[in-house]
């Protein structure tokens, strides 16, 4: 969804994210039309990621987990990122005091041997998704970056298009995986897998 959506956060660069109203207002629009804002024509890895990190806290509140994939009713959500970091202090500051249906928001740095118990798992660097994990916990939300993330079994995908970091959703990967996804992010999808 480009055009009008995307007109609100014209105005916005990345770099006025670092101050916490910002981002704050930031959030807000972004849960409210999930469209990244546009992206300067050489922007940095680490601009592209604090967008990103937003978009993993936000897609939080538009997934349904299983109760079983908490080993308590206020046990943390906890979003896992594997293998190398892209975000550093960004993601922990973004998270810091975030609830999501009684559940604090966690984030985690782990290895591909480690499986631990993760709501979402970010895979970089056009990784793939550990098999280790799919066994020990299948409520898992996997998130990687690029379009051959979801062929390879993901259910988030994140893409940079006409200079916007958007995503591609796999309801097939989210239907294997016992998530439940909103029709919200699903309607501010660039594309649906089904």
């Amino acid at each position: 969804m480009t055009g009008r959506h995307g007109d609100h956060l014209r105005g916005w660069s990345l770099s006025s994210l670092r101050t916490p109203l910002r981002r704050g207002v930031f959030l807000f629009l972004l849960a409210a039309v999930c469209n990244g804002p546009i992206l300067d024509a050489a922007p940095s890895a680490s601009l592209e990621y604090d967008v990103k990190a937003a978009f993993l806290l936000n897609f939080t509140k538009f997934v349904e987990w299983p109760p079983s994939a908490f080993a308590s009713p206020d046990a943390p959500l906890t979003i896992c990122i594997l293998g190398d970091d892209p975000f550093g202090r960004a993601i922990d500051q973004l998270v810091e005091g975030e609830f999501v249906n009684r559940h604090r928001i966690a984030v985690e740095r782990i290895r591909t041997d480690q499986p631990k118990s993760c709501q979402v798992l970010f895979v970089g660097n056009n990784g793939s998704i550990p098999t280790a994990f799919s066994a020990a916990n299948p409520a898992v939300l996997t998130v990687g970056d690029g379009t051959d993330f979801l062929r390879q079994g993901g259910v988030i995908a994140f893409v940079v298009d006409n200079r916007r970091v958007r995503f591609d959703i796999s309801l097939k990967a989210a239907t294997n995986a016992g998530l439940k996804l909103s029709s919200k992010l699903l309607t501010v999808a660039r594309s649906v897998e089904k």
